[in-house]
């Protein structure tokens, strides 16, 4: 009798398609009783394995997504079944999140299949000592909370992304780096789009579930998938900066052009969403921009002027259409928000002056609100009701980050943020040294992170989980480049 060996490379295959057709199955039919939503997530995982397929490279496709993903600012609070519910203050996941999962064990097949990677330069440390510093003075704040749970969940939250640093810089290499440019270039194109839309149809922050008309201050706001237009903004201001800075270094690639079209389409997206304080900074962190080009010798100082003046006509040629309701916006009202923030920054620091040192504890500023200002804690409560209908983290703390921290963290919290932000700072700052074009995307980086500093002094939402994905993902990248740029 004659025995028929069966090769062992056609092994996995045979156990994998059936697997994954099982698997497939499932999840349509539990999609199917779970609504749309569900079926199109189902979709889009099929879709990017199809991706993966073709490219042949599970890592790029999954890098891609996530550039896309982290822009999505819904959190789901899945967990409060087994943790009990904490209310906003609960631990929950988001798109990103599940990307990463997935990146990291795609990360570890890859490894232990001893698959192929590139040449990888040594890695320093960059942000990792001042991230270790924050979560520690987090921990001893949270000890001293009651209860102790959602204190924990917020330490968690910061720890995660400290884990995503780590994860994302031992991963990228050449060819990874330049697919988070792509992805970060389709995703400002793809938020620019949403933006003009949700303008277009008066949508403003009704977000993606639907784009039905709006009235009051939301309408004809550009959110894209964020849901607010103070998450918006910020949220596009480095990688905006940056392409510009990459489309401008350069005239002949199709890179370049590529590039500066995309910073043109992040730019009017910031103009579009009508959130003052990104929008200035937008303007000052373009004239920094063009100083540094014209200080390093990048461009000249006639061809930095002239290509201003372009650009300023036509983004007026592109925003006249809205010019009265921008102009509105600008100035209408701007009293009233300067009032409401000087109460909201009153009221954080008196609750730091409970806790000076380490803080009221993560997560402590809004239950420790009412005692200083009831209608601002009654605004947080009479938001909470929609926590899980719109899937977002439904509170409202004072629209200055620094000072929520202090609260929260006390002076040893807020010394340890402020250290991780110059830090980070000085990462991009030295990824922006260089010719290459990922350089120069991180010239105007640099800019823009040091913008959106300036930018929470009024607002929160550098603490929010999109923007910290975001700035992980930048800030692996800038590592990488560094270090890239250090062993040549």
């Amino acid at each position: 009798m004659t025995v028929v060996a069966w090769p062992s490379r056609l092994i996995g295959p045979l156990i994998l398609l059936p697997a994954g057709a099982f698997a497939t199955a499932a999840l349509a039919a539990l999609a199917a009783q779970s609504g749309s939503r569900a079926i199109a997530v189902v979709g889009l995982v099929f879709c990017l394995g199809i991706a993966a397929i073709l490219a042949r490279n599970l890592l790029a496709v999954l890098v891609f997504t996530l550039c896309i993903a982290m822009a999505y600012n819904r959190q789901f609070y899945s967990f409060d079944g087994w943790l009990g519910d904490y209310g906003s203050f609960g631990l929950f996941w988001t798109l990103a999140d599940a990307v990463m999962v997935t990146i990291i064990l795609a990360g570890l097949a890859r490894r232990a299949a001893g698959g192929r990677t590139l040449p990888a330069p040594r890695r320093h440390l960059s942000v990792e000592l001042p991230m270790v510093l924050l979560v520690v003075v987090m921990v001893l704040s949270a000890l001293r909370t009651d209860p102790l749970p959602p204190a924990l969940f917020e330490t968690l939250r910061i720890v995660k992304y400290l884990a995503y640093f780590l994860v994302l810089r031992s991963l990228l290499d050449r060819d990874l780096a330049r697919v988070v440019l792509i992805g970060l270039g389709t995703m400002v194109a793809i938020q620019f789009a949403l933006g003009v839309v949700q303008v277009a149809l008066g949508a403003g922050g009704s977000g993606l579930g639907s784009l039905d008309e709006q009235t009051g201050e939301m309408a004809r706001r550009a959110t894209g998938t964020t849901g607010h237009p103070n998450m918006y903004a910020p949220f596009l201001l480095m990688p905006t900066l940056g392409f510009i800075a990459l489309g401008a270094s350069g005239r002949r690639l199709l890179v370049h052009r590529l590039s500066l079209a995309v910073g043109f389409a992040g730019a009017l997206a910031i103009v579009l969403s009508q959130s003052r304080a990104p929008v200035a900074v937008l303007m000052l962190g373009l004239a920094c921009l063009a100083l540094s080009f014209i200080a390093r010798r990048v461009l000249p100082a006639p061809r930095v002027i002239g290509a201003a003046v372009i650009c300023a006509m036509l983004g007026l040629l592109a925003l006249a259409p809205l010019a009265g309701k921008i102009v509105d916006r600008v100035t209408g009202d701007l009293q009233g928000s300067l009032e409401f923030r000087a109460e909201y920054n009153e009221a954080a620091l008196g609750i730091w002056q409970l806790a000076p040192v380490l803080g009221v504890g993560p997560s402590g500023f809004v239950p420790k609100l009412p005692a200083f200002h009831p209608d601002y804690a009654r605004i947080n409560a009479d938001i909470q009701p929609g926590r899980k209908a719109a899937n977002v983290r439904a509170i409202a703390p004072v629209h200055n980050v620094y000072l929520w921290l202090l609260a929260e963290l006390g002076l040893l919290g807020l010394s340890a943020f402020v250290v991780f932000l110059a830090s980070a700072a000085w990462l991009f700052h030295q990824a922006g040294k260089g010719i290459k074009p990922a350089n120069r995307f991180f010239l105007g980086v640099f800019w823009g992170f040091l913008g959106l500093g300036a930018v929470q002094l009024t607002d929160f939402s550098l603490w929010w989980d999109h923007q910290l994905m975001g700035l992980t993902l930048l800030m692996a990248l800038a590592a990488f480049l560094r270090d890239e740029r250090s062993a040549a």
